[in-house]
């Protein structure tokens, strides 16, 4: 087993570990802002002006100015906002309840979705992960006449890096009337799309029966789950996600430090910039070392092979260069074979990711 990893300071794509300043690639601070200095600040000042949080009631204005930096970001008229993302599909899906009748999910959709699916009392049937097909056949069989089905899946999964193929889900949909697409964009979010609203934006399905839940504690460096879309979509949550009623909202230095790493990705628009570069130059050097990885916008590369990875993960800590090793169906979506996950951040500059690719060469 792995020693655990001790983190020493904020997550980057340099930091310190045991003692030891390394590259890190490990995580999902795709953009670094965990440790952007403007995000910590603006959660101290926060927590100064308001304390730990307002008890069940959130009327404070710095809720509000996360919403409308939500707003805008997600182009749309209203964005709940809740403590977690892990809560996010939950809220979600219980907002839409009266307007499905039977669930079809893919088998690898993430805990949070399948941890949601108790509360709704609907019918699930399961397909093949990632299999357009398959959900083609389930649906057949098991969507009657007049029902609605709502298709669950991750937008981006969070082990292998792969895109749900939403196209082709949605064509497969084409036949059932009312039919929800409900993603776990927790990883597409910020990432992926013209302007970083996730992967409904990258496939070009923004709009009506198709939603998103998402977090803001991955590529947006906070905390607290979000769920954007109409004024309709949100007054349903208020009616029917006990979470919104049960649950005091995030501190308000989680809600302006959300709000403060939404203003940094807005303006410096290089940082989406150089995400994509170093993706591409990733992906193209491990291909160059005889791998086989996906030419996908995606800063989750997975390396499978007949390469000891945990002795390649050992020997590469060793050089100050941290990636992780995920077991054999250790996670949700995990391959089923081991795997080295790397995780690609804005931050890490060409020199280091050469670093990385020439120590992967010498090593394997």
């Amino acid at each position: 087993m792995a020693t655990p990893i001790r983190m020493e300071s904020p997550l980057g794509a340099r930091m310190f570990i045991g003692g030891r300043e390394v590259d890190y690639y490990c995580g999902t601070s795709y953009f670094c802002l965990h440790g952007h200095p403007e995000v910590i600040e603006a959660a101290c000042d926060a927590t100064r002006q308001y304390g730990m949080g307002p008890g069940t009631l959130a009327h404070m204005q710095v809720y509000a100015d996360l919403q409308e930096r939500l707003r805008d970001w997600f182009g749309t008229e209203e964005v709940v906002y809740m403590i977690s993302g892990y809560t996010s599909p939950m809220v979600l899906l219980q907002g839409l309840r009266d307007d499905f009748d039977v669930i079809l999910m893919d088998s690898a959709t993430h805990y949070s979705t399948r941890d949601a699916i108790p509360t709704l009392g609907k019918r699930i049937h399961e397909f093949r992960h990632a299999d357009p097909d398959d959900l083609a056949t389930q649906l057949s069989l098991h969507v009657k006449a007049g029902e609605r089905p709502a298709v669950l899946t991750d937008g981006v999964f969070p082990s292998s890096g792969r895109l749900a193929p939403l196209v082709d889900y949605r064509k497969a949909m084409a036949p059932y009337e009312g039919a929800l697409l409900c993603i776990d964009d927790s990883h597409g979010v910020g990432v992926l799309g013209e302007t970083g609203r996730g992967s409904l934006q990258h496939a070009g399905l923004e709009g009506e029966g198709n939603y998103l839940a998402g977090t803001m504690s991955k590529a947006f460096g906070a905390l607290g789950g979000v769920v954007p879309g109409d004024i309709a979509l949100a007054e349903k949550i208020a009616r029917n996600a006990m979470i919104m009623r049960g649950a005091s909202p995030a501190p308000p230095g989680l809600a302006a430090a959300a709000a403060a790493s939404l203003r940094v990705l807005q303006t410096t628009p290089e940082k989406r910039a150089n995400l994509t570069r170093n993706i591409r130059h990733v992906r193209g050097g491990l291909r160059a070392l005889g791998f086989e990885v996906a030419e996908t916008p995606v800063p989750i590369v997975t390396v499978k092979g007949v390469t000891d990875l945990e002795q390649l993960r050992d020997r590469l800590a060793e050089h100050d260069i941290i990636v992780r090793v995920q077991q054999a169906g250790g996670y949700s979506d995990a391959p089923n074979v081991p795997s080295l996950r790397l995780a690609v951040f804005s931050e890490h500059s060409p020199a280091q990711i050469d670093r990385l690719l020439q120590s992967m060469a010498e090593l394997i």
